[in-house]
């Protein structure tokens, strides 16, 4: 199911030297130079979002790319150099259904979490804790399996934990670290990084908290405290190799219960990617995916916080709601619509910024300009008769909730396979059902 022949693919939308170059010119210009430079790093930002987001809509190892995308909401960060981004995200994706020692060790290494969790300012003489609460509060034990005792000595441990500047790579400053003892989980001794999370991974806690974050992304909302701890302990027991979890997810019964079925709203990404793989939809330049992210109020490589984005119905309200019923048909019609940006995060000039993209012709117009090959779409269902047509392309769109043709208030029209789908696809994307997963 996880052969290495699955793997996907890493990232390589933005270029080492083109980002270097604008970071060079944002140091060495005036203010003007530095303005015209951050924005075109900041255009870099899209170009890796939109790279990403296109990248799931087309890849063939699907978990993989799924598993990624739970880890980087997992592990949110944020950072105005979209090349350190792109190595953390490559690192997940390596990392997706590995090790989660490995993985946890990669993320925690990375500069853009180093340097998103303040551990540059990390050092002996005057140590940061952030980075030490954020691994052990939202990475790996939640909260209640440490003490503030344990975090400012996790936090000694960390210090020296570094990047070059000229490689990207992780480096350890000997002259910044703490070598003193350090009291850890009632265990004294000279630690490091490494044998801080080594401890934490020692802890059945870890497992259960990662296991019960996966089962809430990928089965049900409403954590099942039972099967939470029986994954946690299988996970604990396989030496947190994430891949034999899911084997162990995906191949029980209880997966396949009625209550665990259809029950996930799917996040603004989820929804962008499933309708967009269906339709093996080609979208023309960023802006209107760009957009489309920042009306559903989730926008890849910018979280919201270190806590990452919700889940569940907490991204339906009354405006983003008309929208993703309303987003199949914007895609058919290709039609020029208005729409409210969410008013979050105005200040953050990344934020700032794809507002000022996502805007044309000064009125807020906007355009899903998506190119659909719809005869080839409608070949693939073989069924020719209307009703069959109707449940298979329903089987297709819809996980949850069986639409029932005769019950369903949808009238075929006379026409082309390729027209009858297309305003089928309309009617279904429609429904409540087609957001849920």
């Amino acid at each position: 199911m996880f052969s290495k022949s699955s793997s996907p693919r890493e990232m390589t939308e933005v270029k080492r030297p083109e980002v270097e170059s604008i970071v060079a010119e944002l140091k060495a210009g005036d203010a003007d130079t530095r303005k015209m430079y951050r924005k075109m790093l900041l255009e870099k930002g899209v170009d890796l979002n939109v790279a990403w987001l296109k990248k799931m809509m087309t890849e063939q190892a699907q978990l993989s790319e799924k598993m990624t995308f739970f880890w980087h909401g997992h592990f949110a960060c944020r950072d105005d150099n979209p090349l350190l981004l792109q190595s953390l995200n490559n690192e997940m994706r390596a990392n997706s259904l590995g090790n989660f020692k490995n993985l946890l060790l990669a993320v925690a290494q990375s500069p853009a979490m180093l340097k998103f969790l303040n551990n540059l300012q990390n050092k002996k003489d005057a140590p940061n804790e952030n980075f030490a609460r954020e691994v052990m509060e939202l990475f790996t034990l939640g909260r209640g399996n440490y003490t503030e005792h344990d975090i400012k000595e996790a936090a000694r441990a960390f210090t020296g934990w570094s990047f070059d500047k000229d490689t990207l790579e992780f480096h350890f400053r000997e002259k910044q670290h703490d070598f003193g003892n350090k009291e850890f989980f009632g265990k004294t001794g000279n630690f490091d990084g490494k044998d801080i999370i080594d401890m934490i991974l020692f802890k059945e806690e870890c497992a259960r908290f990662i296991a019960g974050k996966i089962y809430q992304f990928f089965v049900n909302d409403l954590p099942d405290e039972k099967v939470i701890a029986d994954l946690g302990h299988k996970l604990y027991m396989s030496d947190y190799d994430i891949g034999e979890l899911m084997k162990e997810i995906f191949l029980a019964d209880w997966f396949y219960e009625p209550k665990n079925v259809g029950t996930r709203v799917k996040s603004p990404v989820e929804l962008i990617v499933n309708t967009s793989r269906f339709l093996n939809a080609e979208y023309a330049g960023n802006d209107a995916l760009i957009f489309v992210q920042r009306i559903l109020g989730q926008v890849l490589f910018l979280p919201p916080n270190v806590a990452g984005w919700p889940n569940g119905k907490r991204w339906i309200d009354s405006s983003s709601m008309i929208f993703r019923m309303d987003f199949g048909r914007k895609l058919v019609d290709v039609s020029e619509f208005t729409q409210r940006l969410k008013a979050d995060d105005d200040t953050d000039p990344n934020m700032v910024m794809l507002k000022e993209k996502s805007l044309k012709k000064k009125g807020r117009f906007f355009e899903l300009d998506a190119t659909i090959n719809w005869d080839v779409l409608s070949a693939s269902f073989n069924s020719t008769a209307d009703v069959q047509f109707f449940n298979d392309v329903s089987q297709a769109l819809l996980v949850a909730g069986k639409v029932n043709y005769d019950n369903a208030g949808f009238q075929f029209k006379e026409g082309e396979k390729s027209a009858k789908l297309k305003a089928l696809f309309v009617y279904l994307t429609g429904r409540p059902e087609f957001q849920l997963c």
